[in-house]
């Protein structure tokens, strides 16, 4: 995929096109019920965006009237592969991402 982010409207105009043609291939060639795992896993994907995004506006009016959340403490171990967790930001094993969760 290309990382540039320069493109012009009509090379944004060719890309979308060429991103719904591909699209609509994908759709034809669907089963119904593929379509239908498709259309569930897609709602949902939609529904935890919208909790994501309803998350960091409450966070983020907490923030603007002064209430702000504490901090957990950073991770003592990697979730994902339980090495301890070192001072970085990420596992120094496996690479996952250390995050101090709110």
């Amino acid at each position: 995929m290309d990382t540039n982010m320069n493109y012009t409207p009509e090379e944004l105009q060719a890309l979308l096109e060429k991103a719904q043609k591909e699209l609509q291939e994908k759709l034809d060639s669907m089963t119904p019920e593929e379509r239908e795992q498709a259309q569930i896993k897609a709602q949902k994907a939609i529904e935890d965006d919208a909790a994501s995004m309803q998350k960091l506006i409450d966070d983020a009016a907490k923030i603007a009237a002064g209430d702000i959340p504490a901090q957990k403490p950073a991770p003592k171990f990697c979730p994902n592969c339980g090495a301890p967790a070192g001072d970085g930001n990420f596992c120094q094993f496996c690479g996952t991402a250390l995050q101090n969760n709110q």
